[in-house]
């Protein structure tokens, strides 16, 4: 089956320091824009800082591609020749529904943070309020990353046992909180939707808990990995049959598309 749609993560997938993709690599996006492959980000990134990484990276409309961005692992934006534009039939849809659970997601947020600091937790709130409203999400901030990876564990079991609504997953030491239609998946899934791409012509790549939910096979998306990736992110992909890369970040990146898409016969 061909690969029409690739869709990566930014940070610790394909930004080495200094939010810098290395040419070598842009090369070889190019070389998947000309063949036709529809190219874009799955981030938790917000709309400004991905606006930023392009400006650095010369992409965009001079490129022409990233086709799309995914931002804040739920909003869709279009390139259309002239920048980029809200895909509104999914972004709305997705706003509409945060809206309407944001005072549930807020209470339960602000109960957790209270418990966590009787507990002596080193915890503070990352996201609430309008900024919230915006990124479809609400998040707390933990002081390692292991302690997060904890509590996402222990937060994910609360909201099934209170027969919640929301979902939650791990964005390096942030445990965040969403509604049902948000997550990478979730959008990767609605963009190969209107883009008219069946989820195995997809190919999807990230390195961390976020990710998860695109890369586990749920949707069906073919997954790779780069081999600085966690640990988890790593078996998750080789129980969905993906691709984990012997190289790390951008490197990987271009090992991943030359094993997936240009080796093996998938064009």
């Amino acid at each position: 089956m061909n690969i029409r749609l690739v869709a990566f993560d930014f940070d610790g997938t394909i930004l080495e320091e200094g939010m810098v993709i290395p040419e070598d690599t842009k090369e070889k996006l190019d070389t998947i824009r000309d063949l036709g492959i529809k190219i874009s980000t799955a981030s938790g990134r917000k709309l400004e800082d991905q606006f930023k990484i392009l400006e650095l990276n010369s992409l965009g409309d001079d490129k022409g591609y990233p086709h799309s961005l995914i931002v804040d692992e739920s909003r869709i934006y279009l390139l259309d020749g002239k920048g980029y534009v809200p895909l509104k039939s999914w972004n709305d849809k997705v706003f509409e529904e945060w809206k309407k659970l944001y005072p549930l997601a807020e209470e339960i947020l602000l109960k957790e943070v209270e418990e966590l600091k009787e507990k002596g937790e080193d915890v503070s709130i990352h996201i609430i309020g309008d900024i919230a409203l915006v990124r479809n999400m609400v998040a707390i901030r933990f002081k390692s990353i292991e302690r997060a990876k904890e509590y996402e564990k222990e937060l994910s079991r609360k909201l099934k046992a209170m027969e919640s609504p929301f979902w939650c997953n791990r964005n390096f030491s942030l445990v965040q909180i969403l509604p049902p239609s948000a997550g990478k998946g979730n959008t990767v899934l609605a963009l190969s939707r209107y883009l008219g791409i069946s989820p195995n012509e997809v190919l999807v790549i990230g390195d961390s808990g976020n990710d998860i939910d695109m890369l586990d096979g749920r949707y069906g998306f073919r997954s790779a990995t780069v081999s600085n990736a966690d640990p988890e992110i790593k078996e998750v992909v080789k129980k969905n049959g993906g691709y984990i890369a012997q190289k790390p970040i951008s490197s990987g990146i271009i090992e991943i598309i030359d094993e997936i898409i240009l080796k093996k016969g998938d064009i």
